[in-house]
């Protein structure tokens, strides 16, 4: 065998083992991206139906450009399918609770913590409060509660529960899908930090 085959054999066998080894550490990353969201989850129930959105269907913000920091976790299929909105300004860091609403502005929730969206079809739309109507403006506590919040490197993972009624509006005797409803769920998600950190 010459100098020249035995030096391209070589070179080929090196190559196939790097792809081999590039191809490994790539499934081993796929399988620790499925294993870490794995531990992630959004499952609710709205008056007893069951659903739920994957990890990759969660996300959330957090505003420090507002009178109060306001955190908000954003749990949708896409543009017109069903989609869930929690909304607080609590302390971020730890365990909270968080009512229905509030007619106090800088609380960002006078519109209500809970808003259940595109349901039972698109353009429908419930939120847990109503400053224009005296039996839905009033604050029920726990209606978000945050049970732990875990600092990670690039961000927290928050877990917590919702359990809160959202009103249809006045328009209930014109249409049978506008009524109030029983939205029940609990979450595992992580919040990436970008500008704010918490």
């Amino acid at each position: 065998m010459t100098n020249i085959n035995f030096c391209v054999l070589i070179l080929a066998f090196l190559s196939c083992y790097g792809k081999t080894e590039e191809n490994t550490q790539s499934t081993t990353q796929t399988q620790n991206v499925a294993a870490a969201n794995a531990d992630f989850y959004f499952t609710f129930t709205v008056d007893g139906k069951e659903m739920s959105f994957t990890p990759d269907d969660v996300s959330s913000s957090y505003n420090t450009a507002l009178k109060k920091p306001t955190f908000k976790i954003f749990a949708g299929g896409g543009y017109g399918k069903i989609a869930v909105t929690l909304t607080t300004t609590a302390d971020m860091t730890k365990p909270s609770s968080t009512p229905s609403g509030s007619t106090d502005y800088d609380e960002q929730i006078t519109q209500g913590s809970v808003s259940l969206q595109n349901y039972p079809e698109k353009n429908y739309a419930f939120n847990s409060f109503d400053t224009g109507d005296a039996a839905t403006s009033t604050p029920v506590p726990d209606a978000i509660v945050i049970t732990k919040s875990e600092r990670i490197t690039d961000g927290r993972i928050i877990t917590g529960t919702f359990n809160v009624k959202v009103f249809g509006g006045d328009n209930k005797q014109n249409d049978p899908n506008i009524k109030d409803r029983v939205i029940k769920g609990k979450f595992r998600m992580k919040h990436i930090f970008t500008d704010a950190k918490f």
